[in-house]
C-alpha cells in the first residue's frame, strides 16, 4: 500500500468533477470526492506514523485555514433575505467550511508530502486532471453538436449549470496541456505528442465554446508569459514567432465573436449590460469592504449582503438584483475570509509564482502558468469558491510551495 499511495493521490484529480454526485454520511450532506479524500486521509495517517508539520513551514496555509474558521463564526445561525425569507447562515458557511476549505486542505497535506517524496507523481497528477478536463470537454462539445444545452443562453457547459463554471475549471488545463505539448515536440516521442496534442485540442474548442471572454485572456495572457519567460535564451526569431501565432489566436478569437451580441455587452457600460453589472458589483464589494475590512462578511455571505445594502451602496437599484460573488477572486476572498485570508491568499500565490523563474523537470513552471491563469481569470470572476476550483487551486499550490 505504501507504494500505491502515492498514485492514488496523484490520480485523484480525475474525479475533482464529481462533486455533483452528492449524499449524505451519519447526516452531513457530502460529495463523491469528499468521501474519497476522507478514506484517503485515514490511509496516509495508517501509512505515515512519523508524519509531522514541523519542517513544513507552511505560514499562509495555517493563515489561510485560521481566517477561514473566523469567517465561519463570525456567521450568524439565521440571517434574512429582502423579501423576509430566512436563511440558514451558518450552516451554510459550515458548508463551505467543510467543502472548500478543509477537505482540500486535506488533499494538499497529502499532495505536498507526496510530490515532496516522489517529483514523479506531479506528471501524474497533471496528466489526471488533465484527463478530466478532457471528459468535461467531450461532453461540452457534445452538447455543441447536438444543440443540447442545459444553460439558458446556449453556451457549453458540461455538467455544469453555467459555462462560466466550465471555463474556470479548463482554463488552466488548457494552459498546462498547451505549454506540455509545445515542450513535447521538441523532447518527447510521436505518442506523447499525439496524446497532449489532442488532449490540447479538445480542451481548447470546449473553451471556445463556452464563450468566456474573461477565460480567454487568461489563457492567452498566461500562455503569451509563459512563451516570453521559456523562450526568452532561444533567440528573438523564435520569441517572436511564439508571441505572434498567441496574438493572431487572439485576433482569430475576436474576429469570431465580433457582431455577436455578447460581444457587443461586453464591450458597452450601457444600461445592464455585463460590463456595467460587474462595475455595480466591485462597487458594492467595495463598500461592504469599507464597513468590514478586518474580518469581512464571513463564508457564503454575499448574496444576502449584496442584497442589503446594494441600494445604500449605489445609491439607485442595482441592474441585477442576485449575484452570489463579486466576480473577483480578491474581492471575494476578503469579504469571506477577511483581510488575513487575503494576505494569506497573496503570500501563497507568490511562493508558487516564483516557480516562474525556474526550469523544472517535473513541469513546476507550467504549473505556476495555471496559477497565473487563474489570477488573471480571478480579475473578472471568482475562480476558488466552488468544489472542484478549491481541489484545483490546492493541488497546484502543492505542486509549488
Amino acid at each position: 500500500m505504501q507504494k500505491l499511495f502515492p498514485r492514488l493521490v496523484a490520480i485523484f484529480p480525475l474525479i475533482f468533477p464529481l462533486y455533483l454526485l452528492k449524499g449524505n454520511f451519519f447526516g452531513i450532506p457530502v460529495t463523491l470526492p469528499e468521501l474519497m479524500c476522507g478514506f484517503l486521509f485515514l490511509l496516509f495517517l495508517l501509512y505515515h506514523e512519523d508524519f509531522h508539520f514541523r519542517h513544513w513551514k507552511l505560514w499562509p496555509v495555517f493563515l489561510f485555514l485560521a481566517a477561514a474558521v473566523v469567517g465561519a463564526l463570525i456567521v450568524p445561525e439565521v440571517t434574512r433575505m429582502m423579501d423576509g425569507t430566512s436563511f440558514p447562515a451558518q450552516e451554510k458557511a459550515l458548508g463551505i467550511l467543510k467543502g472548500w476549505i478543509f477537505v482540500p486542505l486535506l488533499y494538499f497535506v497529502m499532495a505536498r508530502s507526496t510530490f515532496r517524496d516522489k517529483p514523479s507523481m506531479i506528471t501524474l497528477a497533471l496528466r489526471s486532471m488533465m484527463v478530466g478536463g478532457v471528459v468535461l470537454a467531450m461532453m461540452a462539445l457534445w452538447q455543441v453538436c447536438t444543440g443540447s444545452f442545459i444553460t439558458a443562453d446556449g453556451r457549453a457547459s458540461g455538467p455544469f449549470e453555467s459555462a462560466n463554471y466550465l471555463a474556470l475549471y479548463l482554463g488552466p488545463i488548457v494552459v498546462y496541456a498547451v505549454m506540455a505539448f509545445w515542450r513535447a515536440l521538441t523532447s518527447q516521442g510521436w505518442r506523447e505528442r499525439i496524446f497532449l496534442g489532442v488532449c490540447a485540442a479538445v480542451c481548447a474548442a470546449a473553451l471556445y465554446f463556452t464563450f468566456s471572454y474573461a477565460a480567454f485572456l487568461a489563457v492567452l495572457g498566461s500562455l503569451g508569459l509563459g512563451l516570453i519567460l521559456f523562450l526568452r535564451r532561444r533567440g528573438k526569431g523564435a520569441l517572436l514567432a511564439a508571441v505572434f501565432a498567441v496574438c493572431v489566436v487572439g485576433a482569430g478569437i475576436v474576429a469570431a465573436q465580433a457582431g455577436t451580441a455578447k460581444f457587443e455587452q461586453a464591450l458597452s457600460a450601457g444600461e445592464r449590460s455585463s460590463t456595467s453589472v460587474r462595475i455595480q458589483v466591485y462597487e458594492i464589494a467595495g463598500y461592504l469592504i469599507s464597513e468590514h475590512s478586518i474580518l469581512g462578511i464571513g463564508l457564503g455571505q454575499f448574496e444576502q449582503k449584496y442584497q442589503e445594502v446594494a441600494e445604500t451602496a449605489l445609491g439607485v437599484l442595482p441592474y441585477e438584483l442576485n449575484m452570489l460573488h463579486p466576480h473577483n477572486i480578491f474581492l471575494a476572498i476578503w469579504l469571506s475570509l477577511g483581510l488575513a485570508g487575503l494576505v494569506a491568499f497573496i503570500w501563497l500565490c507568490y511562493k508558487g509564482l516564483l516557480w516562474l523563474l525556474e526550469n523544472d523537470q517535473h513541469e513546476r513552471n507550467f504549473v505556476a502558468l495555471m496559477l497565473v491563469c487563474i489570477l488573471i481569470h480571478g480579475l473578472f470572476d471568482t475562480p476558488y469558491f466552488k468544489n472542484d476550483l478549491a481541489f484545483q487551486f490546492w493541488l497546484i499550490i502543492a505542486m509549488l510551495i
